[in-house]
């Protein structure tokens, strides 16, 4: 590994990104080399923040500043070449999700930076959260086959769209529309607590008002199945049109079931008497310090500190993403498993 500490840059200065960089500030593992951001001022004042330069020019920031790691922050069609050029660098790189426009190129940068024993780890608050960890945990306290029907639902209706957004209506600028930039994070949960499906099935739905356009914009509404075995499915419900907003993650069990939200865990009996109900305190370890200290441990020991969540995670998720889309344009189910075996990925390691 490169000699700590080591020297961060940042691409597109989003909520996620400035949380990074303010523990990075406080952290002894780090310094801050540069910083870029389409908005001047802000740019301007997170550098006075910092005491580090702005850079108009993202191939001259990552260039010069010779970084240890990148952080990326902004959509994935204005900022695929600075990624591909800091992993050229040997940088680590941190993007917000998702991790590619398709599983295509998702799997062409974690491949890149596996073979270069580099990270590539993508930024998701959500995998850090304390319920999280306390949903899987009451998980695997069930029995097997005690669970067996998930219920995905994440709804967040969104007015029209300003000029600088309407990239989310172009599949070759967004890669996909409510299922895709809005239940990620969700799926991304669903996966680290049950692996990966077996077989997926989505049907799409546009607001657009005729076929023509429908067939060349993203997704307003997406409805899919997924399998996971013979007793356990999940459904999900994303859409930018339907309200009111929800987002949570809801699993069914023989006489129970169990919600996570953004800040709550509650068990229910089928009759919808709370058994018990978890709210979220303060944390006592920010997701942006836990994130950061299991990387620098990994580096420094892989062996005896694994990354959290295990590197192939972005892949699975990229893929199921990927199967989904698929079955949505062949109207029959997909496996994200054929995905992966055809990128060369297996069990054992990446490639």
């Amino acid at each position: 590994m490169s000699p700590l500490p080591l020297k961060v840059i940042a691409l597109g200065l989003t909520e996620p990104i400035q949380a990074l960089l303010e523990c990075v500030w406080h952290n002894e593992s780090f310094t801050i080399g540069g910083l870029s951001d389409p908005d001047v001022d802000r740019a301007g004042g997170a550098a006075r923040r910092y005491e580090c330069p702005t850079f108009d020019d993202v191939r001259q920031m990552i260039v010069q500043s010779q970084a240890d790691v990148l952080f990326v922050g902004l959509p994935v069609h204005l900022c695929a070449e600075a990624i591909q050029l800091a992993l050229e660098k040997q940088c680590h790189i941190f993007k917000t999700a998702p991790a590619g426009l398709n599983f295509e190129q998702a799997a062409q940068w974690i491949r890149q930076a596996a073979r270069q024993s580099r990270r590539f780890l993508l930024i998701q608050p959500s995998r850090f959260h304390p319920m999280l960890d306390q949903l899987r945990d009451l998980l695997d306290q069930a029995a097997v086959n005690f669970w067996h029907l998930i219920s995905l639902v994440c709804h967040i209706p969104q007015p029209p769209l300003e000029p600088d957004q309407r990239w989310l209506y172009d599949p070759a600028l967004s890669g996909g529309g409510a299922l895709f930039q809005n239940a990620y994070s969700l799926i991304d949960a669903l996966l680290l607590c049950f692996g990966l499906p077996q077989q997926v099935y989505m049907q799409t739905a546009s607001q657009a008002p005729d076929r023509q356009q429908r067939m060349n914009t993203t997704e307003d509404t997406a409805l899919a199945v997924m399998r996971f075995s013979d007793t356990l499915f999940a459904q999900i419900s994303a859409s930018r049109t339907l309200g009111p907003p929800r987002s949570h993650l809801r699993i069914h069990g023989k006489d129970r079931f169990v919600t996570l939200t953004a800040d709550e865990l509650t068990v229910c009996s089928h009759d919808g008497r709370a058994l018990e109900m978890m709210r979220v305190c303060e944390e006592p370890i920010p997701w942006a310090d836990r994130m950061l200290n299991n990387f620098i441990k990994n580096l420094e020991k892989p062996d005896q500190n694994p990354l959290f969540p295990p590197p192939e995670t972005d892949l699975k998720t990229m893929a199921v993403m990927e199967a989904a889309y698929l079955s949505s344009k062949t109207g029959m189910p997909e496996a994200p498993s054929r995905i992966l075996q055809l990128a060369g990925f297996n069990s054992d390691g990446f490639w």
